[in-house]
């Protein structure tokens, strides 16, 4: 157990004269730095939690303040986004779905030929201890590994972020997918990630939609910008097969398919069908399941169905 600083911060902090000294004066103003606006009315205790969550990194089993962070200008994750991400929220400190997270990471590393010694990729326990030194809270956190360069290896490092405010449904708006089939680094999680999420925020501009819904060039689904997609149909639930690598098989897309207690089949499905769906909804890890209200002019309502599914999913 780590002596306590003077308002709440551990010891650690004083080894950073300045952030300390700015920690007790404002930390509002240095979580803001780190892009995130917290209410006026936060106690002390839950301003010091976000202040750990968002400024503390895992780095190769290591606690280490953001500030003393840095990567080698020549790493190819840096230079040519030669890099791999997962991301997850906690339930009671453990990581969710955290097994599926690694498998899929080593997957997407061997794709883009990036050596990592297993060892150095975290199990749950080390998140959780990782999570636990940070707050007592659940939030979301994101593993990235890069491919370093020649005669040096990349970096393996753990940011945290606080829970996203949960939304009671998303609208989507129908977008060509910017990937193109072949390119399955664009797809998959990896640090070209950008197209992506500009795909999702031209969506969302002007307020009438939250994110996109990205088609084939056939005009086929394939997922929401940063989420798998499901539709209840006469014949039962569905979601977009697998079949050119233009669609992220998310964990919890995997967790449904395999364990879900209404049967979902993988298929094709063509924008077309969408008028005649029922229920719809998107999934990954950060947010579990969340109803679908809108799909360009089509309105869905929150089904009992979806429902159901959303009380199944999480851990209990």
């Amino acid at each position: 157990m780590s002596q306590q600083a003077p308002g709440g911060f551990d010891e650690w902090w004083w080894a950073e004269p300045t952030m300390k000294q700015r920690l007790l004066r404002d930390p509002a103003s240095v979580v803001k730095e780190y892009g995130l606006n917290v209410p006026d009315n936060l106690s002390p205790e839950i301003l010091h939690d976000v202040v750990r969550i968002v400024s503390l990194l895992w780095v190769d089993g290591k606690i280490v303040p953001r500030e003393q962070f840095h990567i080698d200008p020549c790493d190819e994750g840096l230079l040519f986004g030669k890099g791999v991400w997962e991301s997850t929220r906690t339930f009671n400190s453990f990581p969710w779905l955290w097994a599926e997270h690694i498998a899929r990471m080593k997957r997407t590393l061997t794709l883009l030929e990036i050596d990592v010694a297993p060892q150095r990729l975290p199990d749950a326990k080390a998140v959780s201890d990782y999570v636990r030194t940070l707050c007592a809270t659940d939030i979301v956190v994101r593993l990235n590994v890069t491919a370093g360069r020649p005669g040096k290896p990349g970096m393996v490092w753990m940011n945290s972020w606080v829970m996203p405010f949960p939304k009671p449904s998303f609208r989507l708006k129908s977008t060509l997918s910017p990937d193109l089939k072949g390119q399955p680094y664009l797809a998959w999680k990896t640090f070209q990630y950008a197209s992506r999420l500009r795909t999702g925020q031209l969506a969302s501009k002007g307020g009438a939609f939250d994110t996109a819904l990205m088609l084939d060039p056939n005009g086929n689904v394939l997922e929401a910008a940063h989420a798998n997609i499901f539709f209840r149909f006469a014949d039962g639930w569905a979601t977009p097969a697998v079949e050119n690598e233009l669609l992220l098989p998310g964990t919890v897309r995997e967790y449904l398919l395999k364990n879900s207690p209404l049967p979902i089949k993988e298929r094709t499905i063509a924008r077309a069908e969408l008028a005649n769906a029922t229920e719809a909804f998107v999934t990954n890890s950060n947010v579990g399941i969340v109803p679908v209200s809108l799909i360009d002019e089509v309105k869905y309502p929150t089904g009992p169905e979806t429902q159901t599914l959303i009380d199944w999913v999480h851990p209990k």
